[in-house]
């Protein structure tokens, strides 16, 4: 048998091979949209359903084309004799089965991380291989149906290697009328042709890119168009370039300061103050693990208690609701918070050693305060232990030195670290032993997937409501458990704040707490909570001999973000000390202040909520936390992209000068 005959087999099978792959992810695609969408907005975007699919189809195409490639080239060469194209079509079998099962589980993949991110594979998928990788695999075992994901994924490439040796055994009886060769010829560059293009995705100028996801107003919509390896592509693609730092000019950086900030510089200062300069209180700042609104909104009492001891703060201190974090992910919230950076791999990239002088406890350090960051997990996570004492920290503590003290913390350490209330012990041991003033950032870890409150806790009543059960999808399982780490987060936070109150600390002691991010696992879809889905509470205690000697105003309906915890901080702490914001204000100002909450994915003004994907659109606001679900246009809505342009401008300009 000749090289067009094999040649001619060749195309059949791969061409069959190639539409069951187009067919077995679309029928994915098609799954995915049934599990994360409102069905019942769909009828009314059905050129919309039509366009994902379509678009999705030609990224099908091109991630399908390029895993066959090899099976084409080889396929091509081994054709030419007729004992190595005998070696193709029993080779073939396994490589279909292969590629088969890839895109059964990565498709699989692609919708679990929408279930915890809210989104298409993307950067933050690296945190596998950034974070603890074995606490993560560990979440990762408990949290999602691996075992069935991977029957199925199986399942899916033994159907395949079946229907493939079938292909290839019945290809033998595939023959046809010879052919002049020159027109075999033309039919192997066309062949060759047809398939870079498909590859390619596009006729055009430009191969297919991501902005072509980009096929409707409803988010889903466009999370549900690319496949999985193209998203982690253009993860890869954007980790890649987080680590890379572009020189900018002053000029360059103070245009991009004064069309955000109003001013070329972002250095402020706080007032004098003569009872702080001789009587400066300890702070303390808890960013609080998962302490999310989404949750929180659903707090009651008596049947549903999300507070626990700190029920007795939020009701006679200072609460922000209507206040975001920086971003949906811890690390990346950190470094915003306290560099100013858009980049959260800056604590390992090849800027680790550079000292930023935009860090929020430099004016701590100059006035005086020991500066320490307690996380209840490992202080190599994210190489915090070395990355922090470069940024003005005295001192790191981890789960090993909460355990060298509390040994009894290690007899119930979880995936990510030790319970929370040991955390906030040793933070209370470090106030009551300190001979200076001292600042104390903590970072919790117990309200983390997989969700278990300590063993010997026990909860205060919690119900898993219809709208939670919803929010969670496939989770829903998974709800109480959520709500009761979520309760004992929040009380052990609760059970150090009155601590404090009740001891010698109560007058010279500020407490600060927020949520590093959202809930995880519960969907961001629902229009009515458009502006409170990334929100998070600012929770702060200040006593009155602060208070009685600044000058502030409390209006709880005021938004923010973590860019105004620093500055609302040094405004209660500090006497005339300089700091570096990036627009962040003091919430207790007597002043009017902006109203802004920016998070990465979302943005809270005083007139609604708005996606940074799609800052055209606004949500009002309706009762309380809750928005309108009729949209209206965003009247500013190249503020978000200004902003971010800012914070990656500003970091560039401090790790690049000499």
């Amino acid at each position: 048998m000749g090289f067009q005959q094999q040649f001619r087999q060749l195309l059949r099978i791969l061409l069959i091979v190639f539409l069951a792959a187009l067919m077995l992810m679309s029928i994915s695609r098609g799954w995915f949209l049934l599990l994360a969408a409102d069905l019942a907005r769909l009828p009314a975007l059905s050129q919309d359903v039509w366009r994902a699919f379509y678009v999705g189809l030609r990224f099908d195409a091109k991630v399908i084309a390029l895993a066959f490639a090899p099976l084409l080239l080889s396929g091509l060469v081994m054709a030419a004799s007729h004992r190595l194209f005998c070696w193709w079509r029993k080779l073939l079998p396994s490589y279909v089965g292969l590629i088969f099962f890839l895109l059964t589980a990565f498709s699989i993949g692609n919708y679990y991380y929408y279930v915890t991110y809210g989104n298409y594979i993307d950067v933050f998928a690296f945190g596998l291989f950034d974070d603890d990788t074995h606490a993560v695999l560990a979440n990762a075992w408990q949290d999602y149906p691996i075992l069935r994901s991977f029957f199925i994924s199986v399942a899916l490439a033994w159907l395949a290697y079946q229907g493939a040796a079938w292909l290839a055994a019945r290809a033998k009886q595939w023959c046809g009328p010879a052919r002049h060769w020159s027109v075999t010829t033309l039919s192997v560059f066309a062949t060759i042709l047809v398939y870079v293009i498909v590859a390619r995705g596009s006729l055009g100028t430009l191969p297919l890119k991501r902005y072509h996801a980009n096929v409707s107003e409803y988010k889903v919509l466009n999370i549900i168009t690319p496949n999985a390896f193209m998203a982690l592509d253009w993860a890869k693609s954007d980790y890649k370039k987080q680590s890379k730092f572009e020189p900018i000019s002053v000029e360059e950086l103070q245009a991009q300061m004064l069309k955000v900030l109003g001013q070329p510089t972002p250095e402020y200062r706080t007032p004098e103050n003569r009872y702080l300069a001789e009587n400066p209180p300890h702070v303390v700042m808890a960013l609080m693990e998962g302490m999310g609104n989404n949750v929180l909104i659903e707090d009651d009492a008596q049947n549903n208690d999300l507070l626990g001891a700190l029920r007795e703060g939020f009701e006679q201190d200072f609460v922000f609701k209507r206040f975001m974090a920086g971003t949906s992910a811890t690390i990346d919230s950190i470094v915003m918070m306290l560099l100013h950076s858009d980049v959260p791999t800056i604590s390992h990239s090849s800027a680790q050693k550079v000292a930023l002088p935009s860090s929020a406890v430099l004016p701590y350090k100059r006035a005086g305060y020991r500066v320490v960051f307690i996380y209840g997990g490992n202080s190599m996570w994210r190489n915090l232990s070395n990355y922090l004492p470069v940024q003005g920290f005295d001192q790191v503590y981890d789960e090993n030195s909460i355990k060298n003290v509390f040994p009894e913390a290690g007899q119930y350490a979880d995936t990510w670290g030790v319970p929370d209330e040991f955390t906030f012990k040793f933070a209370r041991k470090l106030l009551d032993e300190a001979t200076q003033p001292t600042l104390i950032y903590i970072m919790t870890v117990t309200n983390h997937s997989p969700f278990r409150a300590p063993d010997y806790y026990q909860p205060k009543p919690v119900h898993v409501s219809e709208r939670l059960a919803a929010l969670l999808g496939p989770m829903a399982d998974q709800g109480e458990k959520l709500l009761q780490a979520y309760q004992y987060a929040n009380d052990s936070l609760g059970q150090f704040v009155q601590g404090i109150k009740a001891s010698s600390l109560a007058d010279k002691t500020i407490i600060a707490a927020s949520g590093d991010h959202r809930v995880r696992y519960l969907s961001i879809e629902r229009e009515d909570e458009f502006g409170l889905t990334f929100g998070v509470p600012f929770y702060l205690y200040a006593p009155q001999s602060i208070l009685t000697q600044v000058d502030f105003h409390y209006d709880a309906s005021r938004m923010g973000s973590h860019r105004d915890i620093f500055p609302t901080l040094y405004s209660l702490s500090l006497s005339g000390q300089s700091y570096i914001s990036l627009g962040g204000e003091n919430l207790l100002s007597s002043q009017e202040v902006s109203n802004i909450g920016f998070n990465a994915s979302r943005v809270i003004t005083s007139q609604g909520a708005y996606s940074t994907g799609q800052p055209d659109v606004l949500y009002p606001w309706a009762d309380g936390l809750l928005s309108q679900t009729e949209t209206r246009v965003n009247p500013d809505p190249e503020w978000a992209q200004e902003y971010r342009k800012l914070m990656n401008a500003y970091l560039r300009y401090q790790v690049t000068q000499p």
